[in-house]
């Protein structure tokens, strides 16, 4: 038997990002995630293994109702995060817009 919970919690992104499963970039702001995670039961203490991201995307005009429900890789999301809020990283963040249909002046803070 598996035992399951959802989680919910808000990450700001700083700059445009690219999260895999959209296409293009996302643009800087707040999302909404929903993280699916599974009760380890092998370890010596109650801990969760994150199993899958779910990040809401809302419409520009209409904030009351998700557009579209990304689904995205613990790992990745968090990646990106990372990415986002590293000012060491600037270059490589520039890189990723750039590469994603975006523009360096897109990356502003």
């Amino acid at each position: 038997m598996s035992i399951t919970r959802t989680t919910h919690r808000t990450v700001t992104f700083f700059h445009p990002t690219h999260l895999p499963g959209h296409d293009g970039l996302l643009p800087a702001g707040e999302y909404e995630i929903d993280t699916l995670e599974k009760l380890d039961l092998d370890a010596p203490i109650r801990r969760y293994i994150a199993l899958e991201c779910h990040v809401h995307i809302w419409s520009d005009k209409d904030k009351s109702e998700a557009t579209n429900i990304l689904t995205v890789d613990p790992q990745k999301l968090e990646a990106a995060l990372a990415l986002d809020s590293d000012p060491l990283r600037a270059s490589d963040r520039k890189q990723m817009i750039i590469s994603h249909g975006g523009h360096p002046e897109d990356d502003a803070a």
